[in-house]
């Protein structure tokens, strides 16, 4: 697994590429608990080269949605977890599990960034 991380002006974006599974999601939940720790609660999750995620990497997003979400600007405005080129194969996983109604899933991280 490898993952990236991009700093925007009000939106972090974290690519990962690979495999989430149980020896690499602790590995996205530090990345994510980071930006957390630096006050970055908008965060895009790029999947466009995830091959594989297991029901311990889909735990470490259900949490980190949670987590981003109980921050708040207003009652209209905060954090949030968005997800953007959910390959085929992975949203098969999200379709299954319930997790397509739960995230909001974008096209492309231009769009996924901009709805922030």
């Amino acid at each position: 697994m490898e993952i990236s991380h991009r700093r925007l002006n009000r939106v972090d974006v974290v690519t990962i590429s690979g495999r989430i599974d149980a020896a690499t999601a602790a590995g996205v939940k530090q990345q994510i608990e980071s930006l957390f720790a630096e006050g970055r609660y908008r965060i895009v999750l790029d999947l466009v080269r995830l091959e594989y995620i297991s029901s311990p990497g889909l735990r470490v997003l259900i949490e980190a949605r949670k987590r981003a979400r109980e921050w708040k600007i207003t009652d209209l405005e905060g954090g949030d977890i968005r997800i953007a080129n959910l390959p085929p194969k992975i949203k098969e996983v999200f379709d299954l599990t319930g997790f397509t109604n739960l995230f909001e899933l974008y096209g492309d991280t231009v769009e996924a960034v901009g709805s922030f």
